[in-house]
């Protein structure tokens, strides 16, 4: 009897024990944290238009060789006494390029048109411009708006309208060079009524300097 006692002391002593050991361990999650993928890791294919390093350089050396020196050469012609250095790049932030794409869309989800593309024209500042003299581009969304399809701004109407439109055409139908003149060649928001409302992008910075990546 006494040693179906002690088995029965033994046996919970060994239980009370191993109860006791597995209270003192520290709990465990009952599932790990999902590891979230994100949205830069993802897997995103190249875009039509990608060129080699190789296509970049020689598209560069030929505007140096076939504009660039032009250029130069016109300007030394028209103020020999000060150095010239010809534009061959224009740079836009990261930042403010994808700022500016989501300016374009919510003024055109308001105005109820679809842009799908963004125009770059080629630009210069004049004699009298913030850069004098210097070449400069100058970013216009595209959209098709009654039919018609071009660069637009938004009216000031709330509606988008096609920018070719802004000036009264002459009598050979070709828009009117002297209110062209004085409002500049394409509107801007100092030049528009204060209704209306440009998309335009300019202030780019220009280059170079510094040196450019093909040199």
């Amino acid at each position: 009897m006494k040693t179906s006692q002690n088995w029965v002391i033994t046996l919970s002593t060994i239980l009370f024990l191993v109860v006791a050991s597995c209270a003192e361990k520290p709990k465990k999650d009952k599932e790990e944290p999902k590891t979230v993928a994100h949205e830069d890791d993802e897997m995103v294919k190249a875009p039509d238009g990608i060129i080699t390093l190789s296509e970049a350089k020689e598209l560069c050396e030929n505007y140096e060789t076939r504009r660039a020196k032009a250029i130069l050469e016109f300007e030394m012609n028209q103020n020999p006494e000060k150095e010239f250095i010809p534009t061959q790049f224009i740079e836009f932030d990261l930042k403010t390029m994808k700022k500016y794409i989501k300016y374009v869309e919510k003024k055109a989800r308001k105005a109820k048109v679809k842009p799908d593309s963004l125009r770059i024209y080629l630009g210069n500042y004049g004699r009298e411009g913030k850069d004098p003299n210097r070449n400069t581009v100058f970013v216009v969304p595209t959209a098709k708006i009654d039919g018609e399809y071009g660069g637009f701004y938004i009216g000031g109407d709330g509606t988008a309208k096609l920018i070719r439109n802004y000036w009264p055409k002459n009598g050979d139908g070709n828009q009117g060079v002297q209110q062209k003149s004085e409002a500049g060649f394409f509107p801007t928001l100092k030049s528009m009524p204060y209704q209306d409302q440009s998309l335009i992008l300019n202030d780019g910075h220009n280059g170079p300097p510094p040196n450019t990546d093909f040199n």
